[in-house]
């Protein structure tokens, strides 16, 4: 598993952490605690030396004071002795003040208030020069300060100051008091190098002794520490052992190798086990999550996958329909050729009809004057026919005034031969006279009923010009309407076309989104199935049916790249098809 940006590799366990918060301060109370126990005894040791060196110290100042009040006590019996001159008590008290010696080589000195060595034993050849202005080491005027303490009732003065025989400087402490009656101060002076050297033995003693006690404390400030430790140490791992439980579990679920249907023993009621129990409780969250994640994803691939499919079909059918839309146009393009060639036959069919219908209305015109002139035609083969009745009846007369007449003449003999030849010829005339009158009749009857045939013919001939007329002019109507309807379709088929154009651009486009969909519906699925393999690598606890890989199938989406649309032949997309699409 990576670290976050800006981690080090180096991590450090809760139960270090722990022990670490416990057991640094714990060490460092008890470091501090022997520390300061040391510092203690250490100070302890060098008050207690400082407290020696100050005893041994005041007890040779003690005894350097003692040494001068039993010189000054010494030389009191000269002072009051009255039979000495001063000259000679000053003198027997020099003499006195150089013979006293304590702790060796160790002398009483003494000057006059004004600086002048009276008594100095191993240095004679300066007793009676001033000096006043002898300086120490460090600066300070010696005999100066010391008459001063002097005559200020007396009193301790330490200087440094060269050591005999070493060429070293070394503290040197002195007592002055004053001998007012000469005018003198008188004192003396011992160095503490022998209380160094005996300080240095006891400082050893002491540092051992306070090594000795430093160790002890340590030891037993360890001791107490390793104990604490233990016990700590062992407190520590059972609180982290039920948290570490927990990490290994949130590890196994954070490396792909979970098991969701496990859950952590709760076995306090502390806030370790409030945790062990929200882990439960977010595992089983996380358990249910992730199924219902496996089964929306289930969904969501075949989702994707009905997608990619509506999306082949719909690219198929987008094909088709630019295809279609291509030989629409190319249809229309012709209709609109059609239609104007339409426009152009109609406007001549117009014409035509224009000059037809004159034509019909002259046609009419002469069929009623036709139509006069047989009705006249029959009027007169009608009175033609009576007058050939008239001549039949005259001819019938005459032929029986002619069979009268040869009856009479066959009467009369021979004076009537010659009337009977005449009468026969009459009669001969008359039915010459009669038979033609009836081939007339029969012809006249013939020609009146031909004329009135005619006549009936030349009516519903004028009857059908006159429906001709009308015919045609309802035909230039209809002519005139087609022509104005050719010159709104010839519109209609531009506007059709600027329409076929924009919904070919719009398939191209509609094409275009269904490549989009699909390479979308492919990327989905493709996610749906990482997604369902990466849950398929935790345990949930609900075997599905079929694997991950059984329910998501893998099944690649034609890609639209490259793809030209055939151009299919005529009513080959059902219409069923153009109504789903």
């Amino acid at each position: 598993m990576t670290e976050p940006p800006g981690k080090t590799s180096f991590m450090v366990s809760l139960q270090t952490r722990i022990l670490a918060l416990v057991l640094i301060p714990l060490l460092l109370t008890t470091a501090a605690l022997v520390i300061t126990d040391a510092f203690g005894r250490i100070q302890d040791s060098q008050a207690n030396l400082a407290q020696q060196r100050e005893l041994l110290i005041e007890t040779r100042q003690a005894g350097v004071r003692d040494v001068v009040e039993s010189a000054r006590t010494a030389i009191q019996p000269i002072l009051q002795d009255r039979s000495l001159n001063d000259s000679e008590k000053r003198s027997r008290a020099a003499d006195i003040l150089r013979a006293i010696r304590f702790e060796g080589d160790n002398y009483v000195f003494a000057y006059e208030y004004n600086g002048t060595n009276i008594v100095l034993p191993y240095s004679r050849e300066r007793e009676g020069t001033d000096m006043s202005g002898i300086q120490t080491p460090d600066g300070a005027y010696l005999i100066r300060d010391m008459i001063e303490v002097a005559r200020q009732g007396g009193g301790y003065y330490a200087y440094p100051w060269e050591y005999p025989g070493t060429n070293t400087i070394e503290p040197k402490y002195s007592y002055a008091t004053q001998v007012p009656e000469f005018n003198w101060m008188i004192g003396a002076g011992v160095y503490v190098t022998d209380i160094d050297a005996a300080m240095e033995g006891a400082e050893i003693r002491a540092a051992g002794a306070l090594h000795s006690s430093i160790t002890t404390s340590a030891l037993i400030g360890t001791l107490i520490f390793l104990i604490v430790a233990a016990i700590t140490a062992w407190m520590v791992r059972q609180t982290v052992q039920p948290i570490r439980r927990t990490a290994e579990a949130m590890r196994n679920i954070a490396k792909g190798e979970g098991d969701l249907t496990r859950r952590l023993t709760v076995e306090s009621r502390d806030e370790i086990g409030e945790l062990a129990s929200q882990f439960n409780a977010f595992v089983s969250r996380m358990q249910e999550t992730l199924l219902d994640v496996r089964r929306r994803t289930t969904s969501v691939h075949q989702a994707a996958e009905e997608i990619a499919q509506g999306s082949d079909e719909l690219a198929t059918r987008t094909e088709q329909a630019a295809a279609n839309l291509q030989e629409t146009s190319a249809s229309m393009e012709e209709i609109t050729a059609t239609v104007n060639h339409s426009t152009e036959s109609a406007e001549q069919a117009n014409q035509l009809v224009q000059s037809t219908a004159s034509v019909a209305r002259e046609g009419e015109t002469a069929m009623k004057s036709v139509e006069r002139t047989m009705t006249d035609i029959d009027t007169s083969a009608s009175r033609i026919s009576e007058i050939i009745t008239l001549i039949d009846g005259i001819a019938f007369q005459t032929n029986i005034l002619a069979l009268n007449a040869s009856v009479e003449a066959a009467r009369a003999g021979e004076h009537g031969r010659g009337f009977a030849v005449v009468a026969q010829e009459v009669r001969t005339l008359a039915s010459r006279s009669g038979d033609a009158a009836r081939e007339i009749r029969m012809l006249i009857d013939a020609s009146v009923s031909h004329t009135r045939e005619g006549s009936n013919i030349v009516k519903q001939a004028g009857t059908t010009m006159q429906e001709i007329v009308n015919s045609v002019a309802r035909v230039t109507d209809v002519i005139a309407d087609i022509s104005a309807g050719a010159r709104e379709q010839n519109s209609g088929i531009g506007q059709i076309n600027t329409a076929v154009a924009e919904m070919d651009t719009m398939t191209q486009q509609n094409a275009a989104m269904v490549q989009q969909t699909s390479s979308a519906a492919t990327q989905m699925r493709h996610h749906a199935e990482s997604l369902n393999a990466l849950i398929g690598t935790f345990v949930l606890g609900e075997e599905a049916s079929s694997s991950p890989a059984q329910l998501l199938s893998t099944r690649s989406a034609p890609s639209l790249e490259n793809r030209k649309p055939t151009k299919p032949q005529r009513h080959s997309v059902a219409e069923v098809e153009w109504e789903t699409f």
